[in-house]
């Protein structure tokens, strides 16, 4: 099997009664490869991915720290199997498949040594500040809600007086009671406990508050797009495809050019800069224009047809169409 009979053993007590062990082989020049069977609890799973990880013991390993597992086993019996044939040389279990895997390695004639027993509190130790979180409360915290929190939500509900599970609970609560949110979310919950802030300071709701926000923000955004077309009124599109649709603009300027006046602003546009004059859509390249314009533009290819659509921007009623074959011109102003 390339490895040696002496088994190193480790073991990670997780909550009373409950035990994960690792074991790793002794390697002889191969790289030691890890190995886990698979937890259907999310965060005994994460602190047997932190033990494994772990710079010492990935050191008493053989392994490189920082990494995960090469294999996950759904059942003991594959994994002594990985074992005996030498596909695994550091090993995780919990604590009932630890009490099977023992004797079976002892049976086996493989002796070990003991690397460790620790609790879970000495796993998130090691774990809280290496996954970005600002202290051991924060990352308790983060793990007790589901799902979990990253740093940055923490933080921000931290922040906001929310910062244990209790509390958090306890602010879902509101705003399910407030009908603020369609979904339970942090995200959500984030905003609401702002605007819950912010409401409390005069007297209105979490919901009025996100109503006055959005009221407000669609008044900005209508704002903007009647700004947006008393200046560019009209959009152009300039397609070259077959049979009434575009494949790709640039195919019709291999040899030819687009030419843009547009208000006081003037392009002369070839097959290499043609994206400048404007992105290219299932249309065709879209241009906005200003109240006055002029577009010039030649087809070069043999096959495509050359299209020049004008609409009204705000409408979208087509005021002006054309199209054009090989070395045909198509002009228009206003």
């Amino acid at each position: 099997m390339g490895v040696s009979s002496r088994l190193r053993l480790a073991v990670l007590a997780l909550v009373s009664g409950l035990s994960l062990a690792s074991a790793a082989l002794s390697d002889q020049g191969e790289a030691a490869r890890s190995c886990a069977l698979r937890l259907a609890d999310p965060r005994k799973a994460e602190l047997q991915s932190a033990f494994r990880s772990a710079a010492d013991f990935s050191a008493f390993a053989s392994l490189t720290p920082g990494r995960g597992f090469d294999e996950v086993f759904d059942n003991a019996e594959a994994l002594f199997a990985a074992i005996q044939t030498g596909r695994c040389q550091a090993v995780v279990t919990d604590g009932a498949t630890a009490a099977i895997l023992a004797p079976a390695l002892m049976r086996e004639g493989l002796a070990h040594d003991v690397f460790a027993v620790r609790t879970p509190d000495q796993v998130i130790d090691g774990l809280w500040a290496r996954a970005g979180y600002p202290s051991r409360e924060a990352f308790v915290f983060s793990r007790s809600v589901s799902p979990s929190l990253d740093p940055d939500e923490v933080k921000a509900l931290v922040g906001l007086g929310v910062a244990d599970a209790g509390a958090y609970q306890g602010a879902l609560k509101r705003m399910d009671a407030a009908g603020y949110a369609p979904v339970r979310t942090t995200a959500w919950l984030l905003d609401f406990l702002q605007d819950e802030k912010t409401g409390a300071a005069s007297g209105r709701t979490a919901l009025a508050v996100r109503q006055q926000r959005q009221a407000a923000e669609r008044a900005r955004s209508e704002a903007a797009r009647r700004a947006e077309l008393a200046e560019f009124p009209y959009v152009a599109f300039i397609s070259c495809g077959m049979n009434g649709t575009n494949i790709a603009a640039p195919a019709c300027f291999t040899d030819t050019d687009l030419e843009i006046r547009n208000g006081s602003a003037y392009g002369l546009y070839r097959i290499g800069n043609l994206g400048e004059a404007g992105p290219e859509t299932q249309r065709g390249l879209m241009i906005r224009l200003r109240k006055s314009f002029a577009i010039r533009a030649q087809n070069s290819d043999d096959t495509l047809i050359l299209g020049v659509e004008i609409q009204d921007a705000a409408t979208r009623q087509v005021l002006f169409q054309q199209q054009a074959s090989q070395y045909r011109t198509i002009r228009i102003s206003r």
